[in-house]
């Protein structure tokens, strides 16, 4: 049987998943690049088309009412028509170019309209003005309130006062021919005028037939009055008769001006003009436009009802794919549960059965020649090594309890290594105040003061040898340095005593500082020289020189008994390493001011320090004189003091001897313990 892993047939059914998922996607993918191919074109091609060329028919329409307006007077709707016009070219510029064959009806309509626009300004525009006829319209109502109307109140006025006098005249002939006539001719001259009006009024309007007819009037008027005359003999009379022949000859010549300047076919002609275009031009192009646009709307019904049908069909290929993925998971899930996870399942309750203990445990052999099949066969080798598993774990607990007590022991002699080390840090800096007690010792005035110091020093010492004695923790170095100070005791003794008297006072306050750390002002010059007091006798009989180089008004405020253990240190590691072996040698203390801060030197001219070694000479324990009086805990303690109690920072170099660069704050920082406080 091939052999096939667990993993190529997880892999081999993700891949089927996978598959289903391209193909899902890939189906989606083109669906929507259909769909984003109609959209496209329907808001570029279909959608333009529409709107723009209903909207050129709107203008169409719009320049058609534009001169109808026009012509009925309203000047303004010239330029309006105009502006339609230039937006009819506008939208007709919006409508995309598709070469085809609903574009020709586009272009045989712009034709048209450009015919149209051709005669409408040849004809229209340029023979009819609508200002003529606003004249003619001012000149009527002026020739009616002006000449008219008087003309009818004069007369109307004249048949008045006949009818009025018609009673007092008692003779009938003179009634019948003389103001009876009268009355009928005032009354003929009224209608005449008004006729003559009338006449103007409908010649305006287009009625040809109205010029000729405002002649007759005025012929029939010029009778009447004519016949008038001759009965108004009276000088009132007469004056009012050449009154209503005045405004008679200015009705007259009125209506000869008009019938002058305004020719009433501009209109007739201009609105046949435009019923001419209207039934040719105009109509063509708004069925050429309206075919265009049901064409275009068509074609955006139709782009919808695609659009319509891609997505009914990308909702059944959606609903066919998720089922086809659901019955493929379920039948992933049923093959992975049947060949992996219960097989699994009982390799686990069989490993837990054999980890309670439970040595033989039934298993169900499968025989899928994989990892799964490997697992069981595993197992029952491993029935068989419970066994010897338990030996092994036994042997190893006991190792582990050896293990144990090993590690017990060690713990117990690194806590003894740390409190050796505390000791000895402890002891140096007591030998460090041994050296400070052996210098004030030496220089005590009176011989009863220096031989309790001594005795007090030595008895200490001597203790503290014995205590090293008895507890066998002496060492050869101990040994000579105890005998090294006890010789260095007396002679201190025998040789000081005449220094005594000049120098206690100084000698107490180093004493004070360096047995304690209490923090004080003072003044750095000052205590660098009573520390150099304590150190004078360490360089006695030699050509070892210390000096001091620095201003006298520094005052700072820090740790003076630390500050003398660091000059000590760094005074006993010159002599130790850096003079070795020579009785000559200069040693100097420069200090200087910079800001708030002090910064210290402590250079010697001596064999100074291998370059590989400066950046071990602060370690803790680290010497290169092991045996021979080196500690390694020198350094390590000036490190200490300098960067953590005293909060400034030090450095090192060799070039010449050796250089010790110390900076100090003015203001020491202040201690954990005074913080607790």
């Amino acid at each position: 049987m091939k052999r096939q892993s667990v993993a190529y047939r997880i892999n081999l059914l993700l891949g089927s998943v996978i598959i289903v998922i391209i193909l899902n996607s890939g189906i989606q993918l083109y669906f929507n690049y259909q769909i984003n191919n109609i959209i496209k074109h329907a808001s570029k091609h279909d959608m333009p088309e529409t709107l723009n060329s209903l909207a050129m028919l709107e203008k169409l329409r719009d320049m058609n009412f534009n001169l109808l307006e026009y012509i009925l007077g309203d000047e303004e709707k010239e330029q309006e028509y105009f502006d339609n016009l230039e937006e009819f070219h506008h939208f007709r510029a919006l409508i995309p170019n598709n070469n085809d064959k609903a574009q020709e009806k586009i272009e045989k309509s712009i034709r048209t309209v450009e015919y149209f626009h051709e005669e409408v300004a040849k004809h229209l525009f340029k023979d009819f003005h609508p200002d003529d006829k606003k004249q003619v319209d001012r000149e009527i109502n002026s020739m009616s309130g002006d000449i008219v109307w008087p003309l009818e109140r004069l007369l109307n006025e004249m048949k008045d006062e006949d009818f009025s006098v018609v009673g007092e005249n008692k003779k009938n002939k003179d009634i019948i021919h003389d103001d009876l006539p009268k009355t009928r001719l005032y009354l003929k001259l009224v209608d005449e005028a008004e006729d003559m009006l009338s006449d103007l009024g409908r010649y305006e309007t287009g009625d040809l037939s109205a010029r000729q007819a405002f002649y007759n009037d005025a012929l029939q008027f010029e009778i009447f009055l004519a016949e008038l005359k001759p009965i108004n003999q009276k000088p009132k009379e007469i004056i009012r008769i050449n009154e209503i022949e005045r405004l008679y000859k200015e009705l007259k010549a009125g209506g000869e001006h008009v019938f002058g300047y305004y020719d009433a076919q501009d209109k007739i002609r201009a609105l046949q003009i435009i019923e001419k275009l209207e039934q040719n031009e105009i109509k063509e192009a708004e069925m050429l436009l309206e075919d265009f646009s049901e064409q275009a709307q068509r074609k955006v019904n139709d782009s919808m009802m695609n659009l319509n049908r891609l997505s009914n069909l990308i909702f059944i290929i959606i609903l066919v794919l998720a089922s086809l993925t659901i019955v493929l998971l379920y039948l992933i899930i049923f093959y992975i549960h049947k060949t992996i996870f219960i097989p699994l399942e009982n390799v686990s309750t069989a490993v837990d059965r054999l980890r309670q203990g439970k040595k033989n445990v039934q298993l169900s052999m499968i025989n899928h020649n994989d990892e799964l099949t490997d697992v069981f066969f595993s197992l029952l080798q491993f029935q068989s090594e419970l066994s010897e598993l338990d030996d092994l774990r036994r042997r190893e607990q006991h190792r582990q309890e050896e293990h144990l007590l090993e590690r017990n022991m060690a713990t117990r002699s690194l806590e003894q290594l740390k409190m050796t080390q505390s000791n000895i840090i402890a002891n140096e800096k007591r030998v460090s105040l041994g050296t400070l007690v052996a210098g004030i010792s030496h220089e005590i005035n009176t011989p009863i003061g220096a031989s309790v110091t001594i005795s007090s020093t030595l008895s200490t010492k001597i203790k503290d040898f014995l205590k090293a004695i008895k507890t066998g923790k002496l060492k050869s170095s101990s040994l000579a340095k105890f005998e090294q100070e006890s010789v260095e005791s007396l002679t201190i003794l025998e040789n000081s005593l005449e220094h005594a008297s000049n120098l206690i006072q100084s000698f107490k306050q180093v004493a004070v500082d360096q047995a304690s750390s209490h923090r004080r002002e003072f003044n750095l010059s000052k205590k660098l020289n009573e520390i150099k007091v304590t150190l004078q006798h360490r360089i006695k009989g030699t050509n070892v020189k210390l000096n001091i180089e620095g201003a006298d008004d520094i005052v700072i405020d820090s740790y003076p008994g630390d500050l003398g253990q660091v000059i000590t240190n760094l005074f006993n590691n010159a002599l130790l390493h850096g003079f070795n072996g020579q009785n000559d040698g200069d040693i100097v203390i420069r200090f200087h001011q910079k800001g708030n801060s002090v910064k210290l030197l402590f250079s010697d001219n001596g064999k100074g320090i291998n370059e590989e070694n400066l950046n071990k000479v602060f370690d803790l324990f680290y010497t290169t004189r092991l045996g021979e009086g080196g500690s390694g805990l020198g350094l390590y303690i000036v490190h200490n003091i300098i960067t953590g109690l005293m909060g400034g920072d030090i450095s090192v170099e060799s070039q010449i001897g050796v250089t010790f660069q110390m900076i100090l704050p003015l203001v020491a920082p202040m201690a954990k313990e005074t913080l607790d406080e």
